[in-house]
């Protein structure tokens, strides 16, 4: 596998490889038209380094099977060290600015536009937050606040610069459930939440973090991943990336898979809507057919 291919097969997407010793950055799968990955390739060719600022904490390294000369190697490693700690220094800061940001905010008690245009409930929302007319989702990892991401009343949703989102998640918590429910987004996670009403949710943010979340997951008893499904882009460009990811997330907990068919939309809250009446019962239906139980 050659450097190109590496990055695309972790989801950058190149458009053009620059063999300089440099940064470029580059668009991702999840981002396509933002430029949350970058890469740099050694001079010669023979060894790169590439990331994905949205999901991956540190720098995925690539080499080729010819020889590197020694002080290229020693070289390339020094950079990559300094740049290492570095980047785990303004991290840190911008984790503590972040969470002392967090405790000045107010906590959600009533109507939110966003919410209401998904014509869901404030069941669930336990936890979220307002940064003016912004919903703030926390982001948890291993118990600790690592993140946050901001929803707009039009729905666009931005993530806390300079703070990791690998691994973390929001969970919609229910005493006494019997099935736990992995989704996407917050709003799909609203939804699955409010209607198959003996679930626990996991929020996990996006399709690539799915895969993150599902790595560092132990659960027992019934579970199911409730994946978007991409149609339209694997109409476009033969990629479903939520129903693969989806996939590859139930595989790895052992869990069964759901995903809505037959829609205009992409997610379970898509369908909530676009099924009516019908819809509670039908995604309600569809889910729970698709939990698998868990040892």
């Amino acid at each position: 596998m050659n450097f190109e291919q590496a990055m695309v097969a972790h989801g950058l997407m190149p458009r053009r490889i620059v063999s300089d010793g440099k940064w470029y950055r580059c668009p991702t799968i999840d981002k396509p038209r933002k430029h949350n990955g970058a890469y740099l390739l050694w001079a010669d060719g023979q060894r790169g380094f590439y990331k994905n600022f949205a999901t991956d904490d540190g720098y995925c390294e690539w080499r080729s099977d010819k020889p590197v000369a020694i002080a290229d190697q020693r070289a390339m490693d020094e950079r990559i060290k300094r740049l290492r700690q570095q980047e785990a220094a303004a991290r840190a800061r911008s984790i503590n600015r972040m969470r002392e940001h967090w405790q000045t905010l107010p906590i959600l008690t009533e109507w939110h536009a966003y919410i209401e245009r998904k014509g869901l409930s404030l069941r669930g929302c336990q936890g979220v937050r307002l940064d003016g007319d912004d919903l703030v989702i926390p982001m948890y990892r291993v118990g600790a606040l690592v993140s946050l991401q901001n929803i707009s009343m039009d729905g666009e949703k931005r993530y806390r610069k300079g703070c990791s989102t690998r691994g973390a998640s929001f969970v919609m918590s229910r005493p006494g459930s019997t099935v736990t429910c992995f989704v996407e987004g917050f709003a799909t996670g609203l939804a699955v939440f409010q209607t198959v009403t003996n679930s626990s949710v996991v929020v996990c943010f996006d399709a690539q973090n799915l895969i993150a979340v599902a790595k560092e997951t132990k659960v027992r008893g019934m579970a199911v991943v409730c994946a978007d499904n991409d149609w339209e882009t694997e109409r476009d460009r033969g990629i479903n990336k939520g129903v693969e990811n989806g996939r590859k997330a139930a595989d790895l907990i052992g869990c069964g898979l759901a995903y809505p068919e037959g829609i205009k939309g992409t997610d379970w809250a898509d369908a909530l809507q676009e099924w009516g009446d019908r819809g509670p019962a039908k995604v309600r239906m569809r889910i729970l057919k698709g939990a698998k139980l868990v040892i």
